[in-house]
Parts: C-alpha cells; sequence; structure tokens
C-alpha cells in the first residue's frame, strides 16, 4: 500500500465528486488536483511501503523490546566489581559519550588508593589510559604530586567521560548520567580521597548546598558513602598563574594532613 493511495488519492478524488455539481466552474479545481497527483507520483509516494492497509492517522506504539530495554529508577546496571566495570567502560556500546568522535581513555591505577583523580574529561591530545591530561599537564601534576610522596602510579586516574566531547565542554544533557556513573565507579575504587581537576568536575561532584566551601575540604558523595575531596585548578590555567597552581598546592596540602602523614 502506497501513501498515494492510502491519503491523498481519496482526498483527491472527493474533490473530483464536487466538481460534478460545479460544471464549467471546475476546470481549474481539476487541474490542480491533476497537478498535485503527478507531484505525489513525482515524490515516489506511488512505490509501496507495505503489503498490509496502514491507518496513517493512528498513533504509533512504543514497540514491546523499547518497553523492554527500559532501566527502572534506581537500577543503574552498572557492574559491582572493578575488574567488570572497566570492561563495561571499554566494550559497551551505550555509552552516554559513545557516540561522540575520538578514543575511550580508560581509567587506570590502583583499588583503594590514597588518591584518585577525577578530570572531566581527557584532553585532546591524550592518547595513554590512566593519563588524561596532555604532557605539560601531566608533568606539573606529578610535581604537586611527588611534593606530598605520591607517584603517578599510585593515583586512579579517571575522567566523567571517556572520551573528550566536541568543543571540550560535556553537554549538559548527559552530565547526570555520567556523574552517577563516577559516583558508582568512586564507590568501587573506594579511594582515601579524592582530587577533582578543573570546573566542570568541580561543579559536577561537588555538594550543592549553597555553602561556600572555599580553604575547606569537600565531601563528596558516592555508592559507598563519603570521601573527603579537593577542587583545584585545571593544569593548563595553572601554567599560566601561578597564584592558581600555589593554591593547588595549599588544598593539597590540607587534604594529605588526613592521611597522618
Amino acid at each position: 500500500m502506497t501513501l498515494l493511495d492510502a491519503f491523498v488519492k481519496p482526498c483527491a478524488y472527493a474533490l473530483m465528486r464536487v466538481e460534478q455539481y460545479m460544471g464549467a466552474r471546475a476546470t481549474p479545481l481539476k487541474a490542480q488536483i491533476e497537478s498535485t497527483l503527478a507531484w505525489w507520483a513525482l515524490a515516489g509516494v506511488e512505490s509501496a511501503i507495505t503489503d498490509q492497509p496502514v491507518n496513517w492517522l493512528t498513533p504509533k506504539q512504543p514497540s514491546p523490546r523499547a518497553a523492554q530495554t527500559r532501566v527502572l529508577p534506581g537500577d543503574t546496571g552498572f557492574p559491582d566489581r572493578l575488574d567488570d566495570f572497566h570492561a563495561y567502560l571499554a566494550q559497551a556500546q551505550t555509552l552516554p559519550e559513545g557516540s561522540w568522535p575520538g578514543p575511550r581513555i580508560m581509567p587506570a591505577g590502583p583499588p583503594a588508593p590514597s588518591l584518585m583523580i577525577l578530570v572531566h574529561a581527557p584532553d585532546a591530545l591524550a592518547t595513554k589510559h590512566g593519563a588524561p591530561l596532555e604532557g605539560a599537564g601531566m608533568s606539573l601534576l606529578a610535581r604537586l604530586l611527588r611534593a606530598v610522596g605520591l607517584e603517578p602510579t599510585d593515583c586512579y586516574f579517571a575522567t566523567l567521560s571517556l572520551v573528550t566531547p566536541p568543543g571540550g565542554m560535556i553537554d549538559g544533557a548527559v552530565v547526570e548520567s555520567l556523574v552517577a556513573r563516577m559516583r558508582h565507579h568512586i564507590g568501587l575504587v573506594a579511594p582515601k580521597s579524592l582530587m577533582l581537576i578543573g570546573d566542570q568536575a568541580n561543579r559536577a561532584l561537588r555538594p550543592t548546598g549553597g555553602l561556600d566551601t572555599s580553604g575547606n575540604l569537600l565531601f563528596v558523595n558516592h555508592s559507598g558513602g563519603m570521601v573527603p575531596a579537593v577542587a583545584i585548578a585545571h593544569p593548563r590555567l595553572m601554567q599560566g598563574q601561578p597564584m592558581a597552581k600555589a593554591e593547588a598546592w595549599r588544598l593539597l596540602r590540607e587534604l594529605v594532613k588526613g592521611w597522618g602523614q
């Protein structure tokens, strides 16, 4: 059955019956109807699209498959073991950032570390798993960590989005799902403390009670409870602003005090 048969022709034939009662005055109407039918045929709607009659005015109903795959509220569907979660991040085809171009920069590091480091997304030039910042940024961060007795390999690195977002900013439409996934991720890693790098990671995960937490530790909620955290500027900003670097160093020292060092 075609759209031409299902909708256009019945309307046209109804108008043609009107012409029988209009006599000579119907000539312009007839010409318009024939022109319209010819246009629809040229557009291809005379081609069959189904073998069965179709009521084109009936609202489309959701398919049973769509109803079955809906995720129920509170059911995250995330694996509850860290290794399995890594495999999920590497292989899942339905990640919020899955349609963005670019490689997935996977998280890496030891479980239950003293420090988990979180960035909103990998830098555009990042290629190595567990190293989401470009070379100069990773070098600056490594110097900060060594000043408190840590090597980058002692820390667990992760990003809210595994893929660099178009334009560098994560679309607000996907932030909520990425944050929910990250809270589960933090719970699996079970770090002693957390470092949020950059404004986007800070705004996504920090408490939203309206309190001014500058100069104090934050406490970030995750699937296993809460973890103390600091929020520092992105290394790109610190490279050009010594005061931002000094503030990052001050906050990191505050965080270290909780490690008993």
